[in-house]
């Protein structure tokens, strides 16, 4: 591996309670996308591996997106039941900025704070560092990049499934390796992994290039339902319950498919607005040119990265349509106010 300094290296209360303990599960996010799955999936079966004993990981497989399954066939990772989450030594949480985000069952989620088993591992500068102990760094760029920095901690072997399962979380999260995140830290893990047995091409092919006929069928009609504002510095679609029904989709599907509206030229906030089901709104936020989106999705209860946000409403899709471009109007023209009164400040001080 190449040698170069750690931004920051994982506690030694992280890895010696990885060290010591006798069982873990792994648990994300709801709606998990391929940083979640690689974070949790990569840490239990390095973790297993180098233990020898059982990790297991907490996710609903019907809630992973077709085109990220092959991280669980990969794994080879067994899905943990609720005895599991009783009798786990430790239970990490990955990339989950706050409890109520995490996919566990509600009585089990009701105990997260304060619970002597968590270990709380994120890159959401919005986690609320629940739990036992936790290691939040919110430059890194996604929480496989620290997955990564914990097991090399450990000293554990990095096998080429492992690497694979990390190398996708950057990969996706970087959206591949070309947003503001893509740090020269990400880059060095990024080859790192390739030199223990990723196959980029093979993880992109998966990845980018895996669309079945109703993900394909979504990605049209998530097209033809674009619409633009201010000019086009606003960008949307939707997609009703009875559009995702008629596709063959389910809301696993909706992952990335807000780069759709965001690729138009011009775009500073782009936003998908997804019926997952009759009266809940899931609306996926994107900012472009240093344009912060997280204080719009906090303003509706939801949060995330300042760049990539989202929020859950009830109502319909209409009603949400309405409200979050009305806001984000709004903190386009406070956003441009503020830049001119600052510009006639910098002219009347004659700099």
């Amino acid at each position: 591996m190449t040698d170069r300094a750690y931004r920051q290296d994982p506690s030694v209360q992280i890895l010696d309670a990885l060290t010591r303990a006798k069982s873990l599960v792994c648990v994300g996010h709801v709606s998990p996308d391929a940083d979640c799955l690689g974070a949790a999936l990569g840490l239990a079966r390095a973790w297993s591996l180098h233990q020898n004993r059982d990790a297991s990981v907490w996710v609903s497989e019907k809630s992973i997106p077709a085109r990220l399954r092959f991280m669980f066939e990969i794994a080879n990772v067994r899905n943990a039941n609720e005895y599991d989450l009783e009798s786990a030594d430790r239970i990490a949480v990955v990339d989950t900025s706050q409890p109520s985000r995490i996919d566990l069952p509600k009585n089990a989620t009701s105990s997260i704070d304060g619970n002597p088993r968590i270990l709380n591992i994120d890159h959401h500068f919005t986690n609320t560092c629940f739990g036992d102990l936790h290691w939040i760094v919110e430059d890194a760029s996604s929480t496989c990049e620290l997955i990564y920095e914990v097991l090399r901690g450990l000293s554990y072997r990095i096998d080429p499934a492992t690497a694979a399962l990390l190398y996708s979380g950057i990969y996706t999260d970087t959206g591949g390796f070309s947003l503001p995140n893509t740090t020269a830290n990400a880059l060095h893990i990024a080859a790192d992994l390739t030199q223990l047995g990723v196959s980029p091409s093979d993880v992109a092919e998966r990845v980018d290039r895996s669309v079945g006929v109703p993900q394909f069928e979504l990605m049209k009609c998530i097209y033809q339902n674009t619409r633009t504002q201010e000019n086009g510095s606003i960008a949307y679609s939707t997609i009703s319950y009875d559009d995702l029904v008629r596709s063959g989709c389910s809301p696993s599907d909706i992952d990335d498919q807000v780069n759709v509206p965001r690729s138009m030229a011009g775009v500073t906030i782009a936003a998908l607005f997804t019926e997952v089901e009759p009266g809940q709104i899931r609306i996926n936020l994107r900012g472009e040119s240093n344009t912060e989106v997280s204080g719009l999705a906090q303003q509706f209860g939801g949060g995330g990265h300042r760049q990539a946000a989202g929020v859950i409403m009830s109502g319909t899709l209409q009603c949400a349509v309405e409200r979050i471009v009305n806001a984000a109007v709004n903190m386009l023209h406070q956003k441009s106010n503020q830049t001119n009164a600052q510009k006639q400040t910098c002219e009347s001080s004659g700099h």
